[in-house]
């Protein structure tokens, strides 16, 4: 695929990339662009929160933490438990970690009114029936009180960075402004219920599912948002450069990029993130910590590809907040390239790398981001799907999944075989949510569409 070199001034500054144009199934003419996003010159601010003991709460946690997983490993010993291959690793770390355990009366006198430890407790069952079958994991993800989610804004440290999150973006906020911000991976609706209350002049939110990993980034999304959210999420995306880049570029001029994640394990997620997280557990490198990326990876990523940052740590990085601005709105700047070059295109999309833009199946893939004619049927390769997962002869559109006799596990397989056969990433709580055939279907073809679920004006 042909392309050429561009420089086009924009707010009087210099802009520089490659672009080409392609033509489409239909005689679609495209306008694809693959800009230079790496900033010369960068400020990065550091602010420290120091009303906070960065051990306040852990060691009490610590101790509950490796009480409840004592009387657990000892429960798969008495009951001679059969444990999945997969989680072998898991329960070595486990004995490890509790090898030095001592009951402390002062803490067991603290403890016995935690409300977050008689949760705990009460899902030893839950635990017993993961040791045994790893994909049963998923049910944690969508339990009500201890999904890593729902754990993750418990957590003394991101309420404090979201209070510094909210406080960041309604100070900046004037009285006519109509915000739009999007929130990543929301799955639970907790950031969403945590944080619309509370921030002034919110026209909409949207929530993105999905985007980091995208190569392609269609025009709808380019220039759209006046902030963009992740909390807690940050560590779980395999390509975070490509986060960064999509963010860039769906921000409107001075918009911004608010993170919020963890630095270092915390004792909860030695208990529960472990399941998703197990592949890290012997990670120590410049990029990764264990579970998490290393402040300074992710500080260098903001500064590649942000001007202005500004960091707002807990003392010794146990958890961080980056609040990163973009200068463009890379929207307006492709339409004046657009112009400039005299390409009357009627689709413009910005490719995130050479290598895609190089490979073969680059204008297949561009071809499946926007054009809806696949040379499959989706709702018949979902039909298919369905009756081969729930062993049945005929789906209609009005199936409800579960009334089937489909259950968490089965789902779960559902999921692997939805992602293989239709290029399709759902989390297990979207089948919960919409469990009926058509509500799927149409789920599924707004992700294939979109990559974005419009939650409406607030």
């Amino acid at each position: 695929m042909q392309r050429k070199q561009y420089s086009i001034e924009y707010m009087k500054r210099n802009y520089r990339g490659k672009y080409q144009t392609t033509i489409l199934q239909d005689d679609i003419k495209m306008l694809l662009i693959e800009p230079e996003l790496e900033e010369l010159e960068s400020k990065f601010n550091v602010n420290y929160i120091n009303n906070i003991n960065p051990d306040f709460g852990v060691k009490k946690r610590e101790y509950y933490i490796k009480k409840i997983l004592s009387k657990l490993l000892n429960e798969v010993n008495v009951q001679k438990t059969k444990i999945d291959d997969k989680n072998e690793k898991i329960i070595k770390y486990w004995l490890k970690y509790v090898k030095d355990f001592k009951v402390d009366e002062l803490y067991e006198r603290e403890i016995i009114e935690d409300s977050l430890y008689k949760k705990l407790q009460c899902k030893q069952n839950l635990f017993i029936d993961i040791i045994e079958d790893n994909n049963k994991k998923e049910l944690l993800l969508l339990d009500k009180e201890i999904s890593p989610e729902k754990l993750g804004f418990r957590s003394e440290f991101t309420k404090l960075l979201l209070e510094q999150l909210v406080e960041n973006i309604n100070n900046k906020s004037k009285d006519n402004d109509r915000l739009i911000i999007a929130i990543v991976n929301d799955t639970q609706g907790s950031i969403k219920d945590n944080l619309v209350s509370k921030i002034k002049n919110v026209e909409r939110i949207i929530l993105l599912d999905d985007y980091y990993n995208n190569e392609i980034i269609k025009e709808e999304l380019l220039g759209k948002f006046d902030h963009i959210i992740s909390v807690n999420f940050l560590h779980r995306i395999e390509k975070v450069e490509t986060f960064f880049k999509s963010s860039k570029l769906m921000l409107k001029k001075n918009g911004k990029l608010h993170v919020i994640d963890f630095g270092k394990m915390d004792p909860v997620s030695i208990l529960i993130a472990i399941f998703f997280q197990e592949k890290y557990l012997d990670i120590e490198t410049e990029k990764r910590k264990q579970f998490f990326y290393s402040i300074n990876y992710i500080k260098k990523l903001a500064e590649t590809y942000f001007p202005l940052n500004t960091l707002f740590s807990i003392e010794n990085d146990i958890a961080y907040y980056f609040e990163s601005e973009s200068y463009t709105n890379y929207l307006e700047l492709i339409k004046n390239l657009a112009n400039d070059i005299g390409a009357n295109c009627a689709e413009k999309s910005v490719l995130l790398s050479s290598e895609y833009l190089d490979s073969d199946n680059c204008r297949g893939g561009i071809i499946k981001a926007h054009i809806n004619n696949y040379n499959e049927n989706m709702e018949e390769v979902l039909k298919t799907i369905w009756m081969q997962n729930l062993e049945v002869d005929n789906i209609e559109r009005n199936s409800n999944y579960f009334k089937l006799g489909g259950n968490s596990l089965s789902a779960t397989k559902l999921l692997v075989e939805i992602e293989k056969r239709l290029k399709c990433k759902l989390m297990l709580n979207e089948i919960f949510v919409n469990p009926e055939f058509e509500s799927l279907l149409n789920l599924i073809d707004a992700k294939q569409k979109n990559t974005e679920i419009v939650e409406g004006e607030i």
